[in-house]
């Protein structure tokens, strides 16, 4: 081991003695890549790589060899034309012409289908020339391609799908430090990462980056499997990984990618957390230096925050005015209206945010927040009628009762009485207080609705004994130019309630979560658990709606609905059987719930090979709803394997009989010709 990596690893040994859960990946008890001496240094500036054949998974170019031994050649360029497609720059294998594992001859059919991923066909062709041939079986090296291109296809629609306990199930046979495919480790990377599972990140992070010799990750694929690690690991995890990898520099000269994801990873975590140390000034550099020519704004608007948090507000709005030139979005009109207000621009600030009141919107407690300084400011000049209803749409979307009162008091003072009646009403409403009912009041008097007035005074006058004195004293407001106000609208949805009907449910819980307190009443805490289950995070999403069952009625209901949703997306069939049981849903619910429990149980079983299980459970799904077609073919199977060759072979010809199935036929034939027909 070179002096640099025993450094290195000292290092590691010495941070994880001061702190005791230890560093996740580079740990210490795993003498990190132990072989750091074979290791050479990325060269800067070079060119991509080529894609080497031979660097590529055997399934990939397994077709290939094929096409080659049957003299194919229209197919070998037709072949490493889409493998080009799929990996600019591919060259083929050296030894695609010469290499010995010639193809059977008999499994043309076979290597066709699977150059075309046809799976079913496979299966159907299989079973129809064992059925002519009971000794005859495919190749050793056919069988083993085969089940590695349905693993990937598999995992590939999975990850597609965002379905990620799936895929961590299809991914568990992979070993991270063997695998050789390494798009396959990467899924199973990224399902970890979004379960959450750090430990098992850590595991696979080490088996990939832990290789040595002639099984080092190319440097590309090391500076990517680094790049997902500063998903989940601290920079400075990754700064001792990568001094370890490249040892002759030290940590002090990574690749330049490596370098830019380490710098806006840094400045992210800076951003983010009120403890952070400060950006070393070479890093700043660095990324602005990228965001200039780049134009990027993800990296434009992080700088932009990370002045803003540096209280260099100038230089915030440059970069700010940069991004909303690039993709003007919320995130980014916030940072810039900030920037022009902490320097102390009003003027500059408020025109802004009249002229971006959309984008704003996204967020209407900051909307808020921004305009209602100018309704008490009748001398800063007038309000457009834009900015009057956004301000007024922003109150009804929060229920923001302190808002609403200032609107009323507006109203009020530019003599809309009958506006500031109904805004100090609906602020009365939400929440009592001495000058909304003074107000209130004198929108009463000044309407002349006297018996209004009295009926006002005797329901608040022994709680606020003090205050009608004075109004009656208080004169009427002068005429002014203002805008107009108008009264509360029907209709208008709160904020996070928006943003669950739009699918917006990140946007619904940043709303549920400016609620503080009142996020935790049933009925929110019910909308919480929907948008988390629509994210796919199933054990929150229990959680919320485990909580939310502390309310009655339809939001109970609901409840114990979307729990039982949650247990069956985590595939905890069990759970959600004695949940059922436990909390009574209405007969359609019940239904729905108990038949995805069936399926489950199902595609279980007939994965586990246990057939007679796998048609109990159909059957008591058949009991509750109509049976799909994918399923009707898994009870066709089940009878198959389990020898009841003719009620499979009933079940396949009535699939037939609808719609004509490859597989149907397929498996016709075979009985028939067991049968002797």
């Amino acid at each position: 081991m070179s002096g640099a990596s025993m450094l290195v690893l000292a290092g590691i040994t010495a941070a994880a003695a001061e702190d005791p859960a230890r560093l996740l990946i580079a740990n210490p008890g795993q003498a990190y890549p132990g072989a750091a001496a074979q290791i050479a240094p990325a060269p800067e500036g070079t060119a991509q790589p080529a894609v080497q054949g031979a660097e590529l998974d055997p399934v990939e170019t397994a077709a290939l060899y094929y096409y080659v031994r049957q003299g194919q050649m229209e197919r070998v360029d037709a072949e490493i034309a889409r493998l080009q497609t799929l990996h600019p720059g591919f060259i083929p294998p050296q030894d695609l012409y010469t290499a010995s594992d010639v193809v059977a001859p008999d499994e043309t059919s076979l290597w066709e289908m699977f150059a075309a991923d046809d799976f079913t066909g496979i299966d159907a062709e299989i079973i129809r020339r064992r059925a002519e041939d009971p000794s005859w079986t495919p190749t050793a090296d056919f069988q083993g391609k085969l089940v590695r291109k349905k693993l990937r296809v598999r995992m590939s629609e999975l990850a597609l799908a965002e379905d990620w306990l799936a895929l961590l199930d299809a991914s568990a046979g992979l070993d991270p430090a063997t695998e050789t495919d390494i798009d396959l480790a990467w899924m199973r990377i990224d399902a970890l990462s979004a379960a959450g599972d750090r430990e098992g990140l850590a595991h696979a992070f080490r088996g990939l980056l832990a290789r040595k010799g002639g099984d080092r990750l190319s440097d590309d694929h090391l500076i990517v499997t680094l790049q997902k690690a500063l998903k989940d690991f601290p920079v400075s995890e990754i700064r001792i990984l990568a001094a370890t990898l490249w040892p002759q520099q030290q940590g002090t000269q990574l690749p330049a990618v490596l370098r830019l994801a380490v710098a806006r990873k840094q400045i992210a975590e800076f951003n983010a957390s009120s403890g952070a140390a400060p950006v070393a000034e070479d890093q700043l550099r660095l990324l602005a230096l990228e965001a200039r020519n780049s134009r990027s704004p993800e990296d434009l608007s992080l700088l932009g925050w990370h002045d803003l948090k540096a209280e260099q507000p100038a230089t915030a709005e440059e970069w700010f005015a940069l991004a909303m030139q690039q993709a003007p979005d919320p995130e980014l009109a916030k940072g810039m209206y900030l920037s022009l207000d902490r320097q102390g621009d009003d003027k500059r600030a408020y025109a802004f945010a009249a002229e971006h009141l959309t984008d704003l919107s996204d967020d209407p407690v900051f909307l808020m927040n921004v305009l209602s300084p100018r309704f008490g400011e009748p001398d800063a000049g007038p309000l457009s009628e834009d900015v009057v209803r956004a301000y007024s749409t922003a109150i009804l979307e929060t229920s923001a009762a302190d808002h609403a009162e200032i609107l009323g008091w507006y109203a009020y003072n530019s003599r809309q009485f009958e506006a500031a009646e109904a805004w100090f009403r609906q602020s009365l409403g939400w929440e009592a207080s001495e000058d909304r009912l003074k107000g209130l009041a004198l929108s009463l008097l000044r309407r002349d609705r006297k018996k209004d007035y009295a009926a006002l005074k005797s329901e608040f006058g022994g709680i606020y004994p003090g205050v009608w004195t004075e109004i009656a004293a208080a004169p009427a407001p002068k005429p002014r130019k203002a805008a107009s106000v108008g009264e509360p609208r029907a209709g208008v949805k709160s904020s996070y309630v928006r943003h669950f009907g739009a699918r917006n449910y990140s946007g619904c819980l940043r709303e549920i979560d400016r609620l503080a307190q009142a996020a935790a009443r049933p009925e929110i805490a019910v909308v919480r658990g929907w948008c988390e289950l629509g994210l796919k995070r199933f054990g929150a999403a229990r959680s919320s709606f485990e909580r939310a069952m502390a309310g009655s009625g339809q939001v109970r209901s609901d409840a114990v609905y979307g729990a039982g949703l949650s247990l069956l997306g985590a595939r905890l069939t069990d759970e959600a059987e004695a949940l059922i049981a436990a909390s009574p849903l209405s007969e359609a619910r019940e239904r729905e719930l108990r038949s995805e429990i069936y399926v489950q149980r199902a595609r279980s079983s007939f994965d586990h090979k246990q057939y007679g299980r796998t048609l109990a459970a159909l059957d008591a799904r058949a009991s509750l709803v109509a049976e799909s077609r994918d399923l009707t073919q898994m009870r066709a199977w089940a009878h198959y394997h389990l020898g009841q060759a003719a009620q499979a072979k009933a079940i396949f010809r009535q699939l037939n009989m609808v719609i004509r199935d490859p597989g149907s036929i397929a498996a016709l034939e075979v009985i028939n010709q067991q049968e002797g027909r």
